[in-house]
């Protein structure tokens, strides 16, 4: 009995990429993967396209959206929906949650005349809580990984079919992600995959296997290309996949999800954990656990241990980046903040530009660079300041403020005017974290720290390498880096904020500047700090000096730091890092 494929291709590019990029997936991935689904029209699928990518296809390639469109109208294609802007839901408030969703069903609604029933999670991150707010968003399915369920205590075995999950009594359906298959497609040979779905043959029940991934795995992935394609661009991997597929010749076919889940529902009820794809847990762990994660994991690869290893030894949470990156932690919290007023001042352009800033790709760091991407950074910046640009417009004079903006219990300041907004850290000596000047909506001190990672050490995680007769995937291209070359990293011991005060015995020299050698800096909370006016004033220390720090606008541009010194070491030189 043949094996039914749930396909599914997730097509993204992230909020702040550059055009270049963009058309570069367009050519060697998206285009093609559209035109061999072209020439292919009993091949059915769904396609998830990300609402940053849609926006760029609509201003640059609208062509591609209208072939798409044409597949949907065939009944080829299902559209697959989700947060329009491609944010972690789970870490962005309800209502921006459901907002982002109804953004992407009225998209395809308007577009196609076709509603989606099912919704893409941006990087696969759930929780319980998601079966509730999905429902409430009129969602019908998702598609997680299969490694979900097995951390839910599911036995040993694929799992094919549909299963359900609910929370206090709102229901979806989940279609699991075979694990063996996203490790095959594309980067197996078609005889290597056939093969692996002939073990199920046994069966006397029909096996419906899901497969859902990211379509930069089809040709723009390192070395992905001419596999996927072939020198002509027609005779690759996908070419005979779509073929076998169609013509009846494979032990598979391939079926969109939405129109499996329509004649059978799902029967089973699970309740998942949080839960990630592994690499994505994996990379979440904090460095200095990696190690320990790697013992532990490698005692579990035993033919006897293997699949409860799997199950029961994981790694972190998507939000420990928020907790390891502080400026990931920042951004993340200035764009709810934003998200928050621009949602109850009304202004919809705010509105829109805070959502957009949700994107997730600049939030966190794995085997791709983004938080370290400053482009991308900037991308989520030049949103959230283009809402906040609109917030502000009407501020008659400069003022400022004191919140808890990132819930750790402890106060920032933000100071603002229509042109300027900065937030500091008095927890944190009262640091600048942020410098905007809102009219070119730029961030000044948009700068990231030199955090140590686990691929520093050697310790990083590691994955199985291809057969030859195939291609490797990016997770097992990925290495770590020498240790002979790292003789010249240097680490960061505190996040790089501006007018971080210092000691030293001796003005630092540039040999030294780079590990901050010889330099006691400040990182002790400001003592009796307030508000004064359009500003604040705080006691701080650093080294053995005492001083009273000031911060205040002078103008609607223009913002004075003051520094009166009431105690140092003879000799010795103070100084601010800008």
């Amino acid at each position: 009995m043949k094996t039914r494929i749930l396909l599914a291709l997730h097509f993204h590019q992230p909020v702040g990429n550059f055009d270049h990029v963009f058309e570069a997936a367009v050519d060697q991935c998206y285009r093609p993967i559209v035109e061999h689904f072209e020439r292919h029209p009993g091949v059915h699928a769904a396609f998830h396209l990300s609402g940053c990518l849609l926006e760029w296809l609509e201003a640059n390639d609208s062509k591609l959206i209208d072939q798409i469109i044409a597949l949907v109208g065939r009944g080829q294609i299902e559209p697959l929906g989700g947060a329009f802007y491609e944010p972690i839901l789970t870490a962005i408030p309800r209502e921006d949650a459901l907002e982002q969703i109804s953004l992407m069903r009225d998209y395809w609604s308007a577009r196609t005349g076709v509603t989606p029933t099912g919704a893409w999670l941006a990087e696969r991150v759930w929780e319980p809580c998601l079966a509730d707010l999905l429902s409430c968003a009129q969602v019908g399915y998702t598609i997680l990984d299969d490694q979900h369920l097995r951390y839910a205590g599911l036995p040993g075995g694929r799992l094919g079919g549909a299963y359900c999950t609910e929370r206090a009594g709102a229901g979806i359906a989940v279609l699991p992600t075979d694990f063996e298959l996203r490790y095959h497609i594309p980067f197996q040979s078609m005889e290597k995959l056939e093969a692996n779905l002939s073990t199920l043959e046994g069966d006397a029940r029909e096996w419906v296997l899901t497969y859902g991934d990211d379509a930069e795995k089809f040709g723009f992935w390192p070395g992905t290309h001419e596999w996927v394609y072939g020198k002509d661009g027609y005779s690759g991997w996908l070419e005979r996949f779509l073929a076998r597929a169609e013509n009846g010749s494979a032990p598979f076919y391939a079926q969109s999800p939405a129109a499996y889940l329509a004649e059978s529902p799902p029967l089973t009820k699970v309740y998942i954990p949080n839960a990630s794809y592994t690499e994505m847990l994996e990379w979440a762990l904090p460095p200095a656990s990696v190690p320990s994660y790697v013992k532990i994991k490698e005692l579990t690869q035993t033919p006897e241990l293997q699949a409860a290893g799997n199950a029961f030894v994981r790694g972190s949470l998507w939000d420990a980046f928020l907790a390891r990156y502080p400026e990931s932690d920042h951004m993340h919290k200035h764009v709810l903040r934003s998200s928050r007023q621009a949602a109850a001042a009304g202004i919809r352009d705010a509105r829109t530009a805070a959502l957009r800033a949700e994107c997730n790709c600049a939030y966190w760091h794995g085997l791709f660079g983004g938080i370290y991407l400053p482009h991308l950074r900037h991308g989520v910046y030049e949103q959230v300041l283009a809402a906040d640009a609109l917030l502000l417009e009407t501020l008659a004079a400069p003022r400022a403020l004191a919140e808890d903006i990132d819930g750790d219990l402890r106060e920032e300041v933000i100071l603002q005017s229509a042109r300027v907004q900065a937030f500091f850290k008095p927890e944190d000596a009262g640091t600048l974290c942020e410098l905007d000047y809102l009219p070119a909506r730029f961030n000044v001190t948009n700068v990231m720290a030199r955090w140590r990672e686990s691929y520093h050490s050697g310790a990083d995680i590691t994955h199985e390498s291809s057969d030859s007769d195939g291609v490797a995937s990016p997770h097992e291209r990925a290495v770590g880096i020498e240790k002979d070359a790292l003789a010249d990293y240097h680490f960061d011991k505190l996040p790089l904020r501006s007018l971080r005060e210092f000691t030293a015995e001796h003005a630092p020299g540039a040999a030294g500047l780079g590990a901050f050698a010889g330099m006691n800096r400040a990182s002790a909370p400001l003592k009796d700090w307030r508000i004064e006016g359009a500003g604040f004033v705080g006691a701080g220390s650093a080294g053995g000096a005492r001083f009273e720090k000031r911060v205040a606008f002078e103008s609607d541009t223009r913002l004075a730091c003051a520094w009166k010194i009431q105690e140092i070491e003879k000799n010795a030189c103070f100084g601010v890092m800008l």
